[in-house]
Order: structure tokens, then C-alpha cells, then sequence
């Protein structure tokens, strides 16, 4: 991971404890410490969610749901002014349904950009755009058209 930060050591850790301890390690109960009661997700294709108690049924259901072996490797990290942006690359074996699509058992890898906004120790809103139209190309869900 390359990190540039003018400020936000402690910003940057909140979101890596994120990543590394829930994301890839799985641990849903530390949601509560990490998040704020009334945080904003803004996941482009994949919708809005508002509030913890939301956010912590997206995230079970997630776990539960169309990926397994799901891993986030954080490329990049760049910090200021308690926005915390990270580059990073998605992968996972696709194992249930998608956006209407069946499981393909096929193991696709995406791009996606974070930007978290973190106050007082915990992530109040987060932005992402990740690249689904290639992940749904890998996994032999969508074809763009001969050309």
C-alpha cells in the first residue's frame, strides 16, 4: 500500500481497521466501533443505505451472499482534511445470485475507489465506484457486442 497523507494518521487507521478486520477478516461486531449511528453509503450501482443498523444487515447479508472469498487489497491511500481515499482491487468467487444474475462459480477480480469520510474516530459517509460492468464481464454475465 502506498499512503500520501498531509494529515489523517488516525483517520487513515479507522478505515485500514475497516478494511483489514471486517472487510477481509470478517468481523461484523466491530461495525459498531468503527461506524457512526447515522453514516451514509453511497454504493453507486449497488444503492444507498442510511443508518447503522442497515448498513450492518447489508453487510451480513453480503457475507452470506454473492461472493465468497471475497478479499479487498488496498492499493493506494491518499488522506486530508478527514476524507480518506483508497484505490484498491475486489476479487471473489461468484457463489450466489448477483443483480438478478445465478452464480456463476467463476472468480472475477475489479477495480473499485473508495472515499471515506471519518469525524470524531468513526466513518460517517462513504462513496464508492467500482468497475461491476467488468467484474459482470469476467463472470460471463453481460458481452459487449462484437465490433
Amino acid at each position: 500500500m502506498t499512503a500520501s497523507a498531509t494529515n489523517g494518521g488516525a483517520e487513515v487507521a479507522v478505515v485500514r481497521r475497516f478494511i483489514d478486520e471486517v472487510i477481509n477478516g470478517g468481523q461484523l461486531d466491530l461495525v459498531d466501533e468503527l461506524w457512526s449511528n447515522d453514516l451514509s453509503w453511497h454504493g453507486g450501482s449497488l444503492g444507498e443505505i442510511h443508518g447503522l443498523a442497515s448498513y450492518k444487515a447489508f453487510l451480513r447479508a453480503a457475507a452470506e451472499g454473492a461472493f465468497s472469498g471475497m478479499h479487498l487489497t488496498v492499493h493506494d491511500v491518499v488522506a486530508a482534511d478527514g476524507k480518506i481515499a483508497v484505490r484498491f482491487m475486489n476479487s471473489g468467487t461468484h457463489t450466489g445470485p448477483f443483480m438478478g444474475a445465478p452464480a456463476t462459480g467463476k472468480r472475477a477480480e475489479w477495480l473499485g475507489v473508495a472515499i471515506y469520510t471519518v469525524v470524531a474516530g468513526k466513518i460517517t459517509e462513504a462513496w464508492f465506484g467500482e468497475d461491476v460492468l467488468g467484474m459482470m464481464l469476467q463472470l460471463g454475465i453481460v458481452h459487449l457486442p462484437p465490433g
